[in-house]
């Protein structure tokens, strides 16, 4: 058995090949797995193909497969990671959206509680005041991918969150809707899922919220996981303009926190996490977030790339609750106001 095994080592499809095959298997897996496998499958694969160069390779060809793969990552994977995608002509939105009114009970008592006032207190930007309440939001907690609250209720999140309960994006982001909408700004929660959320077992989606902005007439999108904005060419993005900008020239991208623009390494780590996501956008009609699911208006939208099929079931097993389906970015961002 030991003379097989070295005879296996000394091989040159082995010394040579199998580097090279890790090496690219581990850059592609990384930037592509989890829109195609799911996370889980995806690292495992990883796993196993680092392994097999440990068992069989120099401890000094793995390290230069690890820090080859990463450089490959890092280096080309912002240009890679985002779906590029078409988008259908105009079409009529799905009709009214609804929204808390900031004087709305849960509302106010979200910014009195909290202060939200001082929040964003001396910004008269609108898009700065939305930077400074996602840093806000990200400040919470942190991040757990399985945990959920006992209720939906921005101010329940809030309470258990302070007594040390940590949450998924998906609590950030109705927070971020809460405290948007308790400050007159309406807001929604908008789900990103990958090319083929619906067959992969996990990790095939993503979820941020979006704001409208009075000001310039138009969404934005914030994550507020991250506690990050996003802006090109000196223009606040929503998260479809994000998809398109990042597919078209990544580097004129501007990822902003509440202290100012994010470095390289953290902004091409966002680009890594969430490029994968911009395949399918969804949004519920009814974003009154502090009434119970029940007593909200059922149903959504979800804006679907030209050509792709309905997404109705994410990761194999959960229906969506969408009853309209577009391809027209022009009906999935109808002005809140009509």
């Amino acid at each position: 058995m030991k003379k097989m095994i070295e005879a296996i080592e000394r091989h040159p499809a082995v010394r040579l090949g199998l580097p090279v095959v890790a090496v690219v298997g581990c850059t592609l897996l990384f930037l592509f797995g989890t829109s195609y496998f799911g996370g889980t499958y995806s690292w495992i694969a990883i796993g196993t193909l680092l392994l097999l160069t440990g068992c069989f390779c120099t401890w000094r060809v793995f390290g230069v497969v690890v820090a080859l793969s990463l450089a490959l990552i890092f280096a080309a994977g912002p240009y890679m990671v985002v779906p590029r995608v078409q988008w259908a002509g105009s079409a009529e939105p799905p009709g009214p959206l609804l929204y808390h009114s900031p004087d709305d009970p849960g509302p106010a008592q979200l910014r009195a509680e909290y202060g939200l006032g001082d929040v964003v207190g001396g910004i008269d930007n609108e898009f700065e005041r939305v930077a400074a309440l996602a840093g806000w939001v990200n400040s919470r907690w942190s991040h757990s991918g399985s945990n959920m609250p006992s209720s939906s209720d921005p101010l329940v999140i809030l309470r258990e969150a302070a007594e040390g309960a940590r949450f998924r994006c998906v609590e950030y982001s109705v927070l971020m809707v809460g405290a948007s909408q308790a400050l007159g700004m309406p807001a929604r929660v908008v789900g990103l899922n990958t090319r083929h959320a619906a067959t992969a077992r996990s990790a095939a989606g993503h979820v941020v919220a979006e704001v409208w902005l009075e000001g310039l007439s138009k969404w934005v999108v914030a994550d507020p996981q991250l506690g990050y904005v996003f802006r090109a060419e000196g223009v606040a993005l929503n998260a479809v303009e994000l998809a398109e900008a990042l597919t078209r020239a990544p580097g004129s991208v501007e990822v902003l926190s509440a202290e100012g623009p994010v470095g390289w390494y953290r902004k091409n780590r966002y680009v890594l996490f969430a490029g994968p996501y911009f395949f399918h956008f969804d949004s519920r009609y009814d974003q009154r977030v502090f009434r119970p699911d029940q007593e909200r208006r059922s149903g959504g939208m979800m804006l679907v790339p030209d050509g792709a099929p309905d997404l109705t079931v994410f990761q194999r097993r959960t229906p969506l609750k969408v009853d309209y389906f577009t391809s027209s970015v022009d009906a999935f961002y109808g002005d809140p106001r009509s």
